[in-house]
């Protein structure tokens, strides 16, 4: 499906559509933000191309880190576009709470309070998977334009032009296009371009990886005797204390495979892009060594199950990386025929869970008002996009994601206490209410694209 080295000239042709002589809508990146983009441009009808610096096999790699999926997104993907949820969602149905020493603080039953399976955990590979064997199913006019996806080549650098945009790609060539939308993630070239802006670290760096849990081992051991009261899938949180702060993450992907997350506080800000691996978020890959030093010695007086599930996970499989967003919340997401979508445009840490999300509702938002233009007044519809309430209920989010994260991953006594009192008496209700007040700025954005477009 995605093809490398190809010849990229034809994606400068003009078709018709409507009365207007217009170029396709180039995509920058193809990580959900930019796969969702293109899928509504695919269901419009409107010509589209993607552009993807990573390979093929990168595009779909198990080693990028999971998604948590918010009921707004979801329903974009389910009713909307025609995904296969099922494939690539696992609905958050337990959550079990223990501290540092494996005493339970808490099992949550969210089930109980989202039975419509719109709460969940994606794969990263499993969604992208899903997304461009949709992409691959859907019928352009020529086999041109189902030629849509190009990989080993990146969207460098752009200028707006009268009647279009041009764009500079990696390779050295250009092309034309209606309308570009950067979906290429934190390090956008196309914000660089637009901006130039510097990020903000956040206060936190965090460990991923995925683990399999082989039969008979401790691990499987640990993990059945924890879901055995629960039917269901059962996601697992350890908060940390002044001693030992932190606080993991583990949920089940497939059948025997665990996505993981540790989170600490570190004063110092690292380096923002330590590698080029995208899906790894420009994170590093552990070695053996780096792996002991860092983690192994790390959790030596964590809980059992926290040191079997990071002793099980091969270090090549294990990403370190800081949190960042940006020092400027008020930049604009839109120049001329060029918009900024998902992490290009706001940039989050992910103690929200919500950074997949918005993008997927950006990709949708903006393709849907695209599409409702017919591919005319170009400028007018992306500047509609970029509206003061998606900018003040993501600056909320990213507030919150800031300050979830000074707590959970603190080693500040106060703050430690307050978190083990808030899991242990909150109901699972008002748990998972706080876990999607972010989502809440998704649904209102929606509701005043479709608002505007009843007009």
């Amino acid at each position: 499906m995605c093809k490398n080295n190809m010849n990229i000239s034809d994606t400068s042709h003009s078709v018709k559509n409507s009365s207007a002589e217009t170029f396709p809508v180039v995509i920058s990146g193809a990580g959900p933000c930019g796969l969702v983009a293109a899928l509504n441009l695919q269901k419009n009808g409107i010509p589209f191309v993607v552009f993807e610096r990573a390979s093929r096999e990168k595009l779909c790699s198990n080693a990028g880190s999971g998604i948590d999926m918010a009921p707004t997104a979801f329903k974009i993907l389910e009713n909307e576009l025609s995904i296969d949820m099922d494939k690539a969602m696992r609905p958050y149905e337990y959550m079990y709470i223990t501290d540092m020493e494996g005493k339970k603080i808490k099992t949550y039953a969210f089930q109980e309070v989202i039975p419509d399976r719109e709460f969940g955990f994606s794969n990263r590979s499993d969604l992208q998977n899903a997304l461009l064997d949709s992409l691959s199913q859907g019928k352009g006019p020529s086999e041109e334009e189902r030629s849509y996806l190009k990989c080993g080549v990146a969207v460098s650098s752009y200028s707006n032009e009268e009647d279009h945009v041009l764009i500079s790609l990696s390779d050295g060539s250009t092309v034309k296009g209606s309308v570009l939308l950067a979906c290429d993630g934190i390090h956008s070239a196309i914000r660089k371009h637009m901006h130039n802006d510097e990020l903000n670290y956040c206060g936190q760096i965090c460990w991923w990886g995925k683990t399999i849990v082989k039969e008979g081992t401790e691990l499987e051991i640990e993990l059945k005797e924890i879901e055995k009261s629960m039917t269901g899938s059962v996601a697992i949180s350890i908060v940390g204390d002044y001693k030992r702060p932190g606080i993991f993450f583990s949920v089940p992907v497939a059948d025997n495979m665990h996505a993981w997350v540790y989170v600490i506080e570190q004063k110092e800000s690292p380096t923002a892009n330590q590698t080029n691996d995208l899906v790894r978020r420009g994170g590093a890959i552990l070695t053996e060594e780096l792996k002991r030093h860092e983690l192994e010695e790390l959790v030596a007086d964590r809980s059992k199950l926290l040191r079997l599930i990071i002793q099980e996970t091969p270090a090549p499989d294990i990403t370190r990386a800081a949190f960042f967003d940006r020092k400027n919340l008020d930049l604009a997401f839109v120049d001329g025929r060029v918009a900024l979508l998902g992490d290009a445009a706001h940039p989050q840490s992910p103690m929200m869970g919500q950074g997949a999300n918005m993008a997927i509702v950006d990709a949708y938002v903006a393709t849907t008002r695209i599409a409702s233009s017919k591919m005319e007044n170009i400028i007018k519809t992306l500047a509609e996009y970029d509206s003061d309430i998606r900018r003040q209920g993501i600056n909320k989010v990213i507030a919150d994601a800031r300050f979830y994260g000074e707590f959970t991953a603190s080693s500040n006594r106060f703050k430690c206490w307050l978190t083990k009192l808030y899991l242990k008496y909150m109901p699972s209700s008002a748990v998972m209410a706080d876990i999607l007040k972010g989502d809440e700025t998704n649904k209102i954005f929606m509701d005043s694209m479709y608002l505007d477009l009843a007009k």
